[in-house]
């Protein structure tokens, strides 16, 4: 409901993973539902989703549907997750920084940035080559760590 709300306002979503209402009503049949459980929790467009396409914001990617789940979002689901997509490029455009609407949130992440400023995901899982979360976080007032291979 939130993320939906932030997209309407600054275009910060780019997909939402429609097979999360069946994982949702497994995980309430389940006993252990996991530590993410009901925790909005998004990803960046270069972590791969099944049936999706991861494209990184790059073309030459794009009509390439993943066939599994990437690591990232493999341990995600594991602990009760359902990751949605957000993201900012020449592909799916340019969102608003929520702080103010005529500057970019910047950054590749900064569709992660937009996002969790306004409530719409409390965690984001993205990609930090040349600053590309620590950027556009400070642009939306938010601190952000840099992801490796054993923080998650």
């Amino acid at each position: 409901g939130e993320a939906l709300e932030v997209t309407w306002e600054v275009d910060c979503v780019i997909d939402f993973i429609l097979g999360c209402e069946n994982q949702l009503q497994r995980l309430k049949k389940q006993k252990e539902k996991g530590l993410l459980y009901g925790i909005p929790v998004s990803t960046k467009d270069h972590i791969n989703c099944k049936g999706h396409v991861s494209s990184g914001g790059m073309v030459k990617f794009l009509g390439q549907v993943k066939e599994e789940d990437g690591l990232t979002v493999q341990v995600l689901k594991s602990q009760g997750q359902c990751p949605f997509y957000d993201g900012n490029n020449l592909i799916f455009g340019q969102m608003l920084n929520l702080l103010i609407h005529q500057k970019s949130p910047g950054g590749s992440s900064g569709g992660e940035g937009a996002l969790i400023a306004e409530g719409g995901s409390i965690l984001d899982i993205g990609l930090d080559a040349a600053g590309s979360i620590f950027l556009p976080f400070s642009l939306c007032e938010l601190c952000g760590l840099k992801p490796a291979g054993n923080r998650i």
